[in-house]
Order: C-alpha cells, then sequence, then structure tokens
C-alpha cells in the first residue's frame, strides 16, 4: 500500500510538473530575428529599445535586434538563406530592393529571385541621402569630376549604395579622382582631414517630414566649427535616373533648417526604409510583430531618437500606397488599427 500510495504521488508531481512546463512553455513569447545594421546605427538602436520594451505591450512575440554590416546586406543574406524565411525579419529598403530583383551590380551580380516573394511589414522612415561639401565651388553634380568623393558602407543603402548607383547612372564615377566607401562617420572625418572633397550624410524623417532624425555623423560636421554647404541635385537629374531605369527613388526637397546648418532648401534623393519579411513567414507573427509595432512605436521615441518617426501613419505609409507587396499579417494589423479599408 506505501508502495502504491508513493509511486501515485510521484506521478502525480511528475503530472504537475509536466502542465506547469507546458503552461509556462505557451506563456514564453516567440523570439524572432530582426537583421538590421551596423550597431551604434540609428535603426539598430530602435529595435534594441524594442527589445527591451516588447514585453510592455505584448507576451506573444519578442524582437531580438541582430547587428548586420546594412540593409543592402540584408537583402542579400535572406534571399539566399531559405532556412530564415519563416523567422526571421530584415531592415530593408524599397530601391535595395528593386535592386535585388534587377541585378544592379556591383550590388548584386545577377537577380535574386527570392526577392520577388519578400514582403513589407511596415515603413521605418522617408530617407534622404545629401551629398555634403567644404568646397564652396562644388555646388551641383557636374562640379563632381575631378573630385574625391567618400561615402559611407556600400552594404548600406543609405549611406553608400545609392550614391553609387546614382553616381553611375549619371555616368559621374569614372570622372572621379576617387570614390571611397569609408563608412557612415570614416566618410565625414575624411572630408575635415581633407582626404575627400565631398562626402555624404542620410537623414530618417517621419511620413510627412514633421520630424527628422539628423545621424551621429551631421553633429561630427556641425561641432568641427568649418564651414560646409549640402550640395543641391537638380531635380531632373534625380528624374532622369528614375525614368532610365525604373529604381523607386523618390525626389526629396528639405524645407530649409530641416538639418543644421541648412539655410536653404536642399534637393536629394531616398525612398521608404522598410521592414521586410519572406511571404512564407507566418501570417500570426507578422500580424503580432506589426501591431507591437503600432502599439509601441511613438511610445519607444522616448528612448530611441529613431522611434520618434514611428507614428502610426509613417509605419503604414507602403500599405496605403498599395497592398500587392504587404504581408496578409500585417495588412491585417492595419485593418484592425483602422489605418486601411
Amino acid at each position: 500500500m506505501k508502495k502504491f500510495i508513493k509511486n501515485t504521488l510521484a506521478l502525480s508531481i511528475s503530472a504537475i510538473c509536466l502542465l506547469s512546463t507546458s503552461f509556462s512553455a505557451a506563456a514564453d513569447p516567440k523570439k524572432v530575428d530582426i537583421l538590421i545594421s551596423p550597431s551604434g546605427s540609428g535603426p539598430y538602436l530602435a529595435w534594441a529599445t524594442m527589445q527591451n520594451y516588447a514585453s510592455d505591450y505584448t507576451d506573444k512575440i519578442a524582437p531580438v535586434a541582430v547587428e548586420t554590416p546594412g540593409f543592402t546586406y540584408n537583402v542579400r543574406y535572406l534571399a539566399s538563406s531559405p532556412h530564415l524565411w519563416e523567422n526571421t525579419i530584415i531592415g530593408s529598403g524599397e530601391v535595395v530592393e528593386w535592386a535585388a530583383k534587377e541585378g544592379i551590380a556591383p550590388f548584386f551580380p545577377k537577380p535574386m529571385e527570392a526577392v520577388k516573394d519578400f514582403r513589407a511589414l511596415g515603413v521605418m522612415s522617408r530617407t534622404s541621402n545629401m551629398f555634403v561639401t567644404l568646397d564652396p565651388s562644388i555646388k551641383s553634380k557636374d562640379d563632381f569630376v575631378g573630385k574625391r568623393v567618400a561615402v559611407g558602407l556600400l552594404t548600406q543603402n543609405e549611406w553608400g549604395m545609392h550614391q553609387r548607383m546614382m553616381l553611375d547612372g549619371w555616368g559621374m564615377t569614372k570622372k572621379l579622382k576617387s570614390f571611397d566607401a569609408l563608412g557612415p562617420a570614416q566618410n565625414i572625418n575624411a572630408l575635415l582631414d581633407n582626404k575627400a572633397d565631398i562626402g555624404t550624410l542620410a537623414t530618417h524623417s517621419n511620413h510627412d517630414f514633421s520630424f527628422t532624425l539628423q545621424a551621429g555623423a551631421f553633429k561630427t560636421l556641425e561641432s568641427s566649427g568649418r564651414d560646409y554647404a549640402f550640395i543641391d541635385i537638380d531635380k531632373a537629374d534625380i528624374q532622369s535616373y528614375i525614368d532610365k531605369t525604373g529604381a523607386p527613388f523618390s525626389i526629396q526637397v528639405l524645407p530649409a533648417n530641416t538639418v543644421a546648418h541648412q539655410p536653404e532648401p536642399v534637393t536629394s534623393f531616398g525612398n521608404y526604409t522598410l521592414l521586410t519579411v519572406h511571404k512564407s513567414f507566418p501570417e500570426e507573427d507578422a500580424y503580432e510583430m506589426t501591431k507591437l509595432w503600432l502599439k509601441s512605436g511613438i511610445e519607444l521615441g522616448k528612448y530611441s531618437a529613431i522611434a520618434k518617426i514611428w507614428d502610426k501613419e509613417t509605419i503604414s505609409t507602403v500599405a496605403k500606397i498599395g497592398k500587392e507587396n504587404i504581408h496578409p499579417g500585417a495588412l491585417r494589423a492595419y485593418k484592425e488599427f483602422g489605418l486601411i479599408d
């Protein structure tokens, strides 16, 4: 009898432990990697902040920010890694995904078919890519001939890839004295050290440009005390590239004083940065992730500068432009929030 009671008690305890473990596992949020950008960059810091505060808004999903060389790298890596398609999100952009599908060298030597199956969850920002100089004689792209141009990394679409695409498209790259892809901070340091004549800067804005975030490289340039100027790019030169290639660049006109040391409006090019998944990414996970983003969004601006542009209108921008390239799970969240019909 004692043996029976002992065995029964042991079985009961085991059952309770198993039940407890089952409930615990069910309560754990699903971890999802978000491949973003270099450590210290605005997008990476924003998603690292989301990682820390996500549990305040949901118990369904737990995003994990992962450092990468940049969005160009992310697109190439996800497209060539089928084992990641059901559990990975990437930081991306309209132009870089277009370039991958088209096979635009040197970034994508041949078209990546898998990118046709990418679907957006939402918009992280609207960007502007601007050339900057200390040389007052450089006023337009035609003055780039024979000059030394420094940009960010070519694995970073906003800091290096876009600029190289435009220079190639204008037939300007071969006319330069040099072209060096150094990095966001390093290209501005080269400019200040007289190792480059032209550098580049990138901004992130919300949907209507009422809030614009300046990267740390802006502060480096501003604090130098040097007299610098942004190079205005003729709208026709940007439009000619768009018409010739079909690239989804947008022409950005920043009103005067949008960024430091900018007394006049500046015309440049940019696009929408995206949070992207493969179409095989589970619908429920896409729904929960988008819902988390919409719920926490701008609230995270208390802790991360770039999150200040994550208002619901900005996040849902591409869904309002066209639903065909939006993940069904994200569309479900937008409809629930009343952002689309």
